[in-house]
């Protein structure tokens, strides 16, 4: 987008972006509080990278938490079926492995797991759904008894093991062989990530243009006994301004609705906070 030489008055900008509301709602509208808002959006284009948009070959690797806090909080779904938190990971999971793979052939799966406060690396790229789904299926979920797991064995596994394509700035408009993402399956309630950014091989990450980061956090339900908030907010820090980041209680529709909207390709979709999955007006 050409950067505009003059940015048109207050007034000029509200009448031209404000549609006018049904006659059945009432809407207050601030001229000023509008004008922000339009002029943060403008600025944060400006600052975005230019990259294709095209939906190039993922390699995903799959962050899942074996761990729980409570095997007895259940989720439900509408037919009285019953699972434990690591079988309903698992769950959608398969239901995201089968789907990404439906939408492209080619992406490829790596499956990382995080036991104990170690992380382990069980599953290399592959584009064998078969291969990802068995690693998924065969493992076995871990009391959690750590108060904290440290990510930084899991940015030097990634780093390591995982070629993330060089974003060249003359060489923008072409797409990528592929894009790297790492999508965190967290579980635990009572386990607060260790996150630092200082960390060199977490700098390294965020500063590439073709990795991302996902992440969803499962949680029990009665976040005022546990540290929800506290692990919610230090997940955070993986986020570089392109993550998605969900987080859902012992909700299993949620849970279903969470994982489907990872299924967006990262070239193809907006910011989180410019989403919107209402069907039509």
């Amino acid at each position: 987008m050409d950067s505009p030489d003059i940015l048109p008055s207050n007034s000029q900008i509200v009448a031209e972006i404000t549609p006018t509301p049904p006659s059945n709602i009432t809407q207050v509208i601030s001229p000023n509080e509008d004008f922000k808002e339009l002029q943060e959006e403008v600025m944060s284009n400006f600052h975005k990278p230019i990259l294709p948009n095209v939906n190039v070959p993922e390699k995903i690797i799959i962050c899942l938490d074996v761990c729980y806090d409570n095997n007895n909080a259940l989720y439900r779904l509408g037919d009285g079926t019953t699972f434990t938190p690591v079988n309903m990971m698992k769950r959608v999971l398969d239901f995201f492995l089968y789907s990404k793979n439906a939408i492209n052939k080619n992406t490829e799966f790596a499956l990382l797991i995080l036991k104990g406060n170690e992380p382990c690396w069980v599953q290399n790229m592959t584009s064998n759904l078969r291969d990802i789904i068995n690693a998924v299926d065969y493992l076995n979920a871990e009391e959690c008894t750590s108060e904290n797991f440290d990510f930084k064995k899991i940015f030097q596994m990634v780093k390591q093991k995982v070629e993330i394509p060089e974003y060249k700035e003359g060489e923008c408009i072409l797409p990528p062989p592929c894009v790297v993402r790492m999508i965190v399956l967290y579980s635990r309630s009572n386990c607060i990530p260790l996150i630092s950014q200082d960390d060199p091989c977490l700098i390294f990450l965020k500063k590439q243009m073709y990795f991302y980061i996902d992440i969803l956090l499962a949680h029990e339900d009665d976040c005022s006994t546990y540290k929800c908030e506290g692990i919610y907010d230090a997940l955070q820090y993986l986020d570089n301004g392109y993550s998605y980041v969900y987080e859902v209680s012992r909700n299993a529709t949620k849970i279903h609705d969470c994982i489907a909207k990872l299924l967006a390709h990262p070239l193809q979709r907006p910011l989180q906070k410019h989403t919107d999955y209402s069907f039509g007006s």
